[in-house]
């Protein structure tokens, strides 16, 4: 990465969305603190203060109304939760009973979706946090964490309402970005010195994060009832540029050749070279647009860029002159490919919006709310063994049940309430996630200590100690959503540099920290074994999961394109999409478990790239516009279902070279025999699983 790279990182990152947020969060925590304690009333001052530092982490990325819902909820919850345990913390029996139940039931808010479930995981943060303060006037500090919860929505609310669009042009800015990287990760496949099997790892784990991106537009976008309202113009144009990136993505990922034949075929001469120019070209300008993609009005483009893009391109053209007939058609497919992606591009950069006929038929024919990502709102259904949430939730309340009779056999402390802290933020259902979180805070909380520490030594004013400590809260804030090790490093120096000016004894805070956060890191890490969640157990299902989400998206490809059906073409597309990135996921997660030793990791990245290939190709099928439904051989079809579904036939696909081609008419035969050979490979591997 050069000089300039890195300044437009730290530039974006300063005047984006993350810091804006979390320099906004800090005034609003830290104001109402400075405030009070100023008037002279310190227990509003905690409990102001404490209310809006806690609602604040609930307070995701959306839309006003889901906004005014999650506001609603949390506000609520978190008055009721710290009356009812402030109220009862006199008695020790009485409390480790709410407490305990507390953290089963908000746990199994789960089952209602990822909001409810950030929720419920912050009402447990509430507990210990009360439990830690131990306020002496029950009803008075609610009131005031009340207070706190509706001061800090009332400030993020405004700022929704001022500007509603803002995370959703963050989303997209992301997505356009990410699809940057991904795109200078294709120009690889092209590049001799790189080996296949690693960009292959690589390119799955960029169309993953890509994937990631392109829910989160989704969700951001579909839920909105006023973005979707066709009298909206804004709405109107967001919805454009989100149907546009995922046209590009699909763009990008349309032609999947057999990229070591390519290289072999396109070995002598600089067609390799040049070819990977310009993917890297286009991915400069997806970077410049992504600079530019919050802005409202069009955008030109850098000039040189697209200089140098056509100069790239004139190179190219003039060597395909010297290209034999087989060599000329791959350079062929590759430019036709990137004229579409260049074509999006301009699209998207002119603000440029599909005719309004084919608008308002696009309208009617596609139903939007199929395509956000439902929730489920059974809780019966999951009061079983068989639920991961209900496994997960009965195991953390054991975990602080457990936490309970070991702070019983301690010395009294008053930050013992750091234990249950740690338990609620590092324990998740999956032991790999447990695991990775649990190095997190270790990592972060150590390395906060340190800096902690070394600040006591050198600063011995209170006040400036604080000013250190607010900084530090900025930190955590802007980090809190993109690395958890660094935000828990801000976090930590901060917590010990506020509670040590207000109570003194840095060496017992400090003390207490570090062994209440390693207590509860191993207490998280053995529970894991208690009604465990392992991955490597879901791993057959999930590849049957993906291999029946590919089949059928190959078969709405294959219909005339005429005769698809928009909403069950685009589901197919996204569930294939999906269903790989779950299946990467139980891998990677498979990966990091105990029985890692008995399973064959490399077959099963064979089988991710086997997928990821298919649906390239299942693509570019997809896409053709000389595609027809009668180039599609039944008997072909029909082995790859067979393959795909591990049955037992007695013709096997072999030997097959998909970039033998003779005429342009039979490309759809061609790849449907490329996908025939791959999942002829996936059925051989899957068989022996």
């Amino acid at each position: 990465m050069g000089k300039n790279s890195i300044g437009s990182t730290i530039t974006y990152f300063f005047l984006g969305e993350y810091f804006s947020d979390a320099l906004r969060t800090t005034i609003t925590v830290v104001l109402p603190i400075i405030l009070f304690f100023y008037l002279g009333n310190p227990e509003a001052a905690k409990g102001i203060g404490v209310g809006a530092l806690l609602i604040s982490l609930t307070d995701l990325p959306d839309n006003r109304l889901n906004k005014l819902k999650t506001a609603l909820w949390s506000i609520l919850v978190f008055f009721a939760t710290t009356l009812v345990v402030s109220s009862v913390l006199d008695d020790v029996y009485l409390t480790t009973i709410v407490v305990v139940v507390a953290a089963f039931s908000f746990s199994m808010l789960a089952v209602y979706g990822q909001k409810l479930s950030l929720i419920g995981t912050m009402v447990l943060i509430v507990c210990a946090f009360v439990m830690g303060l131990h306020p002496a006037n029950p009803l008075h500090f609610s009131s005031y964490m009340l207070v706190g919860g509706v001061w800090y929505y009332m400030i993020s609310l405004i700022q929704t309402l001022l500007r509603p669009y803002r995370s959703l042009h963050h989303a997209i800015f992301e997505c356009l970005m990410s699809s940057a990287v991904f795109l200078n990760a294709k120009a690889k496949n092209y590049d001799v010195d790189v080996p296949l099997d690693l960009q292959q790892k690589e390119a799955i784990k960029l169309h993953i994060k890509v994937n990631q991106k392109h829910e989160l537009i989704r969700n951001l976008l579909l839920t909105d009832k006023y973005a979707m309202d066709p009298d909206n113009p804004k709405g109107r144009l967001l919805l454009e540029r989100a149907r546009l990136l995922i046209d590009l993505y699909e763009q990008l990922n349309a032609v999947h050749y057999d990229y070591a034949l390519v290289r072999k075929t396109l070995a002598t001469g600089s067609s390799l070279q040049l070819i990977a120019s310009l993917i890297r070209l286009l991915a400069r300008k997806l970077e410049q647009l992504g600079r530019h993609v919050r802005l409202a009005k069009a955008y030109k483009g850098e000039v040189a860029t697209n200089i140098e893009y056509q100069q790239q391109r004139l190179m190219l053209l003039e060597e395909m002159e010297r290209l034999n007939e087989t060599q000329r058609k791959i350079v062929l497919k590759v430019l036709s490919n990137m004229n579409d992606i260049v074509r999006i591009i301009e699209m998207i950069r002119g603000n440029e919006r599909v005719p309004e006929k084919e608008q308002q038929e696009l309208s009617g024919t596609i139903a939007y709310p199929l395509f956000i990502t439902g929730d489920r709102f059974s809780v019966k259904e999951h009061l079983t063994l068989k639920s991961p949430i209900f496994r997960f939730s009965l195991r953390l309340a054991i975990c602080f049940l457990f936490g309970f009779l070991l702070i019983a056999q301690l010395e009294p402390s008053k930050y013992s309430y750091w234990l249950f802290l740690t338990l609620v933020i590092v324990a998740r259902p999956k032991f790999s996630i447990t695991w990775k979180r649990n190095l997190q805070r270790l990592k972060g909380s150590m390395g906060g200590v340190i800096i902690g520490l070394v600040l006591v030594y050198l600063i011995k004013s209170p006040a400036v100690l604080l000013s250190f400590s607010v900084v530090f809260l900025l930190g955590f804030y802007a980090f809190n959503r993109l690395n958890y090790t660094i935000s828990v490093l801000f976090i930590t120096p901060a917590v010990i540099l506020t509670l040590g000016s207000y109570q003194g004894h840095f060496d017992h805070i400090v003390h207490d920290r570090i062994i209440f956060t390693v207590l509860g890191c191993v207490i998280a890490i053995f529970a894991t074994y208690l009604f465990p969640v392992w991955d490597s157990r879901q791993l057959k299902a999930k590849m049957e999961d993906a291999a029946k989400a590919s089949f059928n998206y190959l078969q709405v490809a294959i219909q005339n394109r005429t005769e698809r059906d928009e909403n069950q073409s685009r589901m197919a597309r996204k569930n294939a999409n999906l269903s790989l990135s779950a299946l990467s996921e139980a891998i990677d997660s498979a990966s990091q478990e105990p029985m890692r030793k008995h399973i064959d990791f490399n077959g099963l990245y064979d089988v991710q790239a086997i997928i990821y290939q298919i649906n390239a190709i299942i693509t570019s099928i997809y896409l053709s516009v000389n595609h027809t439904a009668g180039q599609a051989d039944p008997l072909l079809v029909k082995q790859i279902v067979n393959n795909l579904n591990n049955e037992v036939t007695l013709d096997a696909v072999t030997g097959i070279d998909a970039m033998d081609v003779n005429d342009d008419d039979h490309s759809t035969g061609q790849k449907l025999a490329h996908i025939a050979a791959l999942s002829f490979e996936f059925k051989r591997f899957s068989a022996g699983f």
